[in-house]
């Protein structure tokens, strides 16, 4: 018996149909799911392995207000930095709060083990929940 035959009729990497009436989780939701690299959108594992070699920042304190973030930085230098996510953002800093750290070189945010792009204050972003929401 292969570890993929127990409990399950599906091959590796195939995908389960949600029954109606769940929730499907945001990264499956379709066309109008985010694919955006830019600031304050989804992260590249090259973004994401430059921000890892970069100099890295403790926070005291990070605080969520729709898609801004402000960090408090551990010599209390505050940054004000804007994710387009902010219901993920938040939940996973609500259960990993004293995990965050920030990568200022490359605005990257990483909390526990999830890596987020921010948007930097002098960066342009704007806010692809308003774009998805324009009729086409």
């Amino acid at each position: 018996m292969t570890k993929y035959s127990r409990g399950s009729s599906r091959m590796p990497g195939s995908r389960a149909r949600p029954a109606p009436g769940v929730p499907v989780p945001h990264a499956q939701r379709g066309p109008e799911a985010c694919e955006l690299y830019d600031p304050g959108h989804m992260i590249h594992y090259k973004h994401q392995g430059s921000a890892l070699h970069s100099p890295s920042r403790v926070t005291r304190d990070a605080v969520l207000d729709d898609t801004l973030l402000t960090l408090v930085l551990d010599d209390g230098e505050t940054l004000h930095w804007r994710h387009h996510d902010p219901e993920r953002l938040g939940r996973i800093l609500e259960l990993l709060r004293r995990k965050c750290v920030v990568y200022p070189d490359h605005h990257a945010v990483r909390v526990g083990p999830y890596w987020f792009n921010c948007a930097a204050e002098g960066d342009e972003w704007h806010d692809c929940r308003a774009s998805a929401a324009r009729p086409r």
